[in-house]
């Protein structure tokens, strides 16, 4: 099985130099590449025996313009090739659409590479920028695939390394459970657990805003003197943090939903979970920023790979399954409720129920009788 582990890295000045040049470069080549299959669509549908331009790296670099290009690895510029031609193939396979130009200011940096890579304890070699110190060593034993250098909007860069390794199943349990995610609670189980929402951007959205406004105020100020805003060191700076702060944001999320996900597959063998539509139910504009604040897509995506890794069952119920409407006791459908209405009491069998932990049983009922 491959897995990918992700971890910082601390290049000194010359090597983020050369990442720098890299990222450049990538984006460069990317560019060019994506320009010239659109010229040459335009010109093979305005005529149909002219020849198409096939410039490659090889022959780029050759050219004195493009001489820069040999300062970096050949191998990202290779990977740039392949990617555009796979996203460009699967144009209209997928929701992702025609690919577009990247942005030296708005796009991720990264680029990917598989040559010299080399791996000893804190430290990681990779071709023209040599051994680079990691914060941590390498989780997972096995052959080296590729790796990823990446840098963060706050200036951090990362390696992701991905690693072709056995998978070790953990023992089958006899543990089953139920969740309803909720907005209140973030997950209630079957077994009757609350468990919180954080709301991590709510509770640094204060200090978010206070910090946006400093920016915009600085972007008016360079704006004022006609200065650009690669040269504002007051703006760069205020966009930094700015940045740290979603960052933080984003970190404490993904620590809270990967310890969430990896208890809730240690403890359980099969995992029930509603299909939610979460692209059709950010389209309510009262609850958007509560439920992209709560993050349900990646806890979903999170608990479908950890119960591959750990040979679990994670069963997806039909969204329109009337999970808050079935009496988990008898069975009676008491039909759709209000949601200020917490707790109701069935009519046929007079058991009161607490709504979420009765829906969670309902969903946990309802995923066992599809296995089985």
């Amino acid at each position: 099985m491959k897995k990918a582990h992700k971890i910082r890295i601390y290049p000194n000045k010359k090597q983020a130099i050369q990442f720098q040049k890299t990222f450049g470069c990538v984006r460069f080549y990317w560019n060019f590449l994506l320009n010239q299959r659109i010229t040459n669509y335009k010109m093979k549908k305005e005529n149909e025996n002219d020849k198409e331009d096939k410039t490659t790296y090889a022959t780029l670099k050759k050219q004195e313009e493009f001489a820069w290009l040999k300062e970096v690895e050949a191998q990202p510029l290779s990977q740039v090739a392949m990617d555009l031609n796979k996203a460009y193939n699967n144009t209209f396979k997928s929701n992702f659409g025609f690919p577009k130009f990247k942005s030296k200011k708005y796009s991720k940096k990264s680029y990917r590479t598989a040559m010299g890579m080399k791996v000893n304890g804190n430290y990681f070699y990779v071709s023209k920028v040599g051994w680079v110190k990691m914060a941590e060593t390498l989780r997972f034993n096995g052959k080296l695939m590729n790796v990823t250098i990446s840098q963060s909007k706050s200036g951090k860069y990362f390696a992701t390394f991905l690693v072709d390794t056995e998978n070790f199943v953990k023992r089958p349990v006899k543990e089953t459970i139920g969740l309803d995610l909720g907005l209140t609670h973030f997950c209630i189980t079957s077994a009757g657990e609350k468990i919180d929402n954080k709301k991590f951007y709510r509770s640094l959205e204060k200090r978010l805003v206070m910090e946006q406004r400093k920016l915009s105020k600085r972007f008016e100020v360079a704006k004022s003197h006609k200065r650009k805003l690669d040269e504002s060191r007051n703006y760069q700076k205020q966009k930094v943090k700015v940045a740290r702060i979603h960052e933080k944001i984003q970190n404490q999320r993904l620590d809270f939903l990967h310890k969430l996900s990896s208890r809730l597959t240690d403890e359980n063998q099969i995992i029930c979970i509603e299909d939610l539509n979460v692209k059709g139910l950010v389209k309510n504009h009262k609850l958007a920023k509560s439920i992209s604040d709560a993050s349900w897509s990646e806890f979903v995506r999170q608990l479908e790979y950890k119960s591959a890794w750990k040979g679990r069952i994670l069963v997806k119920i039909d969204r329109f399954f009337p999970s808050s409407q079935l009496c988990s006791s008898c069975g009676h459908n008491d039909g759709k409720k209000e949601l200020h209405i917490r707790e109701w009491t069935c009519t046929n069998c007079d058991i009161t129920h607490d709504r979420d932990v009765n829906a969670s049983i309902n969903i946990r009922t309802e995923g066992l009788s599809g296995i089985a």
